[in-house]
């Protein structure tokens, strides 16, 4: 039984026993205090610190990137 409403025919077949390998690259780069930019392919997303870890919390910081991908 499928837990999701997206149908079979947009997501594929099923992964295969096992597990699959994928390799993602990410160029980082350091811009000031605690304000990175991440670039992927035309993909460009950037995370920074509250104010009192030394950022200017102008963007999400990293550790909510990382818990959206796995919600996602």
């Amino acid at each position: 039984m499928t837990t999701t409403d997206i149908p079979h025919e947009v997501h594929g077949p099923e992964l295969p026993r096992g597990g699959t390998k994928r390799t993602l690259a990410v160029d980082c780069e350091h811009v000031e205090k605690m304000l990175h930019k991440g670039t992927r392919d035309h993909f460009v997303i950037y995370c920074d610190e509250p104010e009192r870890m030394g950022g200017e919390d102008a963007y999400p910081p990293p550790l909510t990137y990382i818990t959206s991908g796995i919600g996602f």
